[in-house]
Order: structure tokens, then sequence, then C-alpha cells
């Protein structure tokens, strides 16, 4: 979803800290995700969707399981509550039950000819291919949910898609087509007449980490801050990608030179990401290698050593243990 700052790097980071080193990991959280319109009158559905705005999943999920299991519901209703209940599952660390969602709600939308929610529900499906580092998959599926989106020319979801599709590049280590997302969204964005917290909040992550690339911290950490006050605006302060926002800010500190603002900042994110979705999800340990970073900055570097062996270890584990489990089904494709 530019002036150069390379004379602001810390030296101390500038030897050790590789930006690259958690460049796999750190796009997994930068996409947003899509929600099809609610055009029913179902209450559930809205107070469902509230719940999980603000981080309270397991509320979401007591609306949301029965309602699929049921039966009763409106067609139309439960292919939506699919699509709630993969986004759940993603950011829980679920990527079995999530993959299965959301093919659920994709399966549902083509049956009833709805081509635009059908994109938004491949699009989810997308994320979660990103997440368990498949980053092809991810943009091959994305690509046909942008020739999908191009007859419509509906600006909101086209932002939302480039810069999607930015976050996929940039995870490929391609920075030249993830800057051309970037643009492209953010012209998108000044075409649609409204555009979500959450998207914006996303576009100005990756813009943000594009400056990180480019040594220009000054500006990288305005646009995490952007990123972080829209997040707020969405969710509150108790939802994982508010304190993924902390963490931002907090790493992009501790390389303009500040580490002890910049731990303070990804300790309140890592606190926040684990009260709301715990300790074993990718998001997590991201966090964590952000935070051995912070600690090398300010100094602790045999604690930062031992912060990002640990995490980089439970993160490569997890990330195979999850791909394993999630077998890509050609029904996304059709």
């Amino acid at each position: 979803m530019h002036a150069s700052g390379r004379e602001d790097e810390p030296v101390m980071l500038r030897r050790y800290s590789r930006l690259h080193t958690i460049l796999t990991f750190l796009f997994l959280f930068l996409a947003a995700h899509w929600l099809p319109a609610q055009s029913s009158s179902n209450g559930n559905l809205h107070t469902a969707n509230a719940l999980r705005d603000r981080g309270a999943y397991q509320q979401a999920l007591a609306i949301l399981e029965p309602m699929v299991r049921s039966g009763g519901s409106d067609a139309a209703d439960v292919a939506t509550a699919w699509v709630l209940l993969g986004d759940i599952y993603q950011d829980t660390g679920r990527y079995g039950d999530a993959q299965r969602a959301f093919q659920n709600a994709i399966s549902a939308f083509k049956n009833q000819g709805r081509e635009r929610e059908e994109a938004a529900a491949m699009d989810n499906l997308g994320s979660l291919y990103l997440a368990i580092g498949q980053p092809e998959m991810s943009k091959r599926l994305r690509l046909r949910v942008l020739k999908m989106l191009e007859k419509t020319g509906d600006h909101a979801p086209l932002a939302r898609l480039y810069n999607n599709l930015a976050a996929t590049a940039l995870q490929r280590n391609d920075t030249h087509e993830g800057r051309k997302y970037v643009d492209q969204a953010l012209q998108e964005v000044k075409l649609a007449p409204e555009v979500a917290y959450d998207d914006l909040a996303a576009i100005a992550s990756n813009a943000g980490w594009l400056r990180m690339h480019d040594h220009d911290y000054q500006q990288a950490l305005a646009y995490y801050e952007d990123a972080r006050r829209l997040w707020i605006k969405a969710h509150g302060m108790n939802h994982p990608q508010t304190g993924w926002g902390y963490v931002l800010c907090g790493r992009a500190r501790a390389f303009l030179g500040d580490p002890q603002q910049g731990l303070e900042d990804v300790r309140t994110g890592l606190s926040m990401i684990e009260n709301t979705v715990g300790t074993h999800v990718s998001l997590y340990f991201a966090s964590r290698l952000a935070y051995a970073d912070v600690l090398f900055a300010a100094g602790s570097r045999k604690e930062s050593k031992t912060v990002r062996q640990d995490a980089l270890s439970s993160l490569q584990s997890f990330l195979r243990g999850k791909a394993s489990e999630s077998a890509i089904s050609a029904d996304a494709f059709r």
C-alpha cells in the first residue's frame, strides 16, 4: 500500500543491525485485510466485527463459529462470517483454520455471483500465504484479484490491493516493485472518496519501511507514527496492530539514536501483542527481533544476541510447522 538520511544512522547499528536480517518477517503485518460490505441487517455480524476490531477475539468467535455451523443463517451472512473467522484465525496463529475459512468464503461468494466480495476473500487468503512464507503464491493470487478489481474502477479497494502487492514484493526483497506498488496505492488513495484507517495505516507502514531501507530514519518514523495513530483510531490500545505500530516506532527511534525511547515503545508494543494474541504468533516473534535491534542500540549486546537467536529459532520453527499445515487448494484459483 524522500530525502536521504544516511548520516543519521547510529554507528553501532551500521556495524551490526542489518535491516534485511528480519526482512522476511516484517512484511507479514503491513498488509490490510478486507471485510466484504455487510449489506444485511444481521446485528450479530456487526457485533462480531466490532469485537474483532477491538481485539476481543474470543467473544467474536463465540458469535461467528455457531453461525457458520448452524446452516440456518442467510448464505451471504455465512460467507461474510467466514471472512471474519479467517481474519481472527490468522491473527491468532490458527493458520490452517484461517485457510479453510477463506476458501469457504471464496467458494460461497463465487456461487452467489458476488465478484467483489470474492476478490476481497481472495486477497485475504493472499495475506495468509504471505504470513506462512509463501510470497510467490500470495503474489499470484493477488494479481488475479487485481484483474478483477480493475474492471470496477473502485479506488479504495485498489489502493488496498496495490499496498498488499507492495508488502508481497518487499517480503521478496524486491524494493523496486514495492515502491511502484506503494506509489500506485497512494495515487488510488487520492482518487478514493473514503479509505479505511486500517488501509491508510498499512500504506504508511510500507512507506515507512522503504524509508528505513533508504536510511531516511526520520521520515520512516514519521510514517510509522502516522500508522500507529491510525491503528489507534481503528482499534484502540488493546489490539495487536496497535502494538505493532509501537514496535515499528521504537525500532525507528533506535536507528535515529534514541534507543531508550525505542526500548520503551517496543516494550509497550510487545505487551499489547502478548495480551491480545499471545506469544506463539509470527507477529510476536517479529517484534522480538525488532526488540533485539533496539537492545543492541541501547548497548545491551549480549542480551540482544540471545533475544535475536531465540526469536529467529522460534519463528523459523513456527513458520515451518504452519507452512506444512497449509496445503494450497486449487479452489482459490478457479
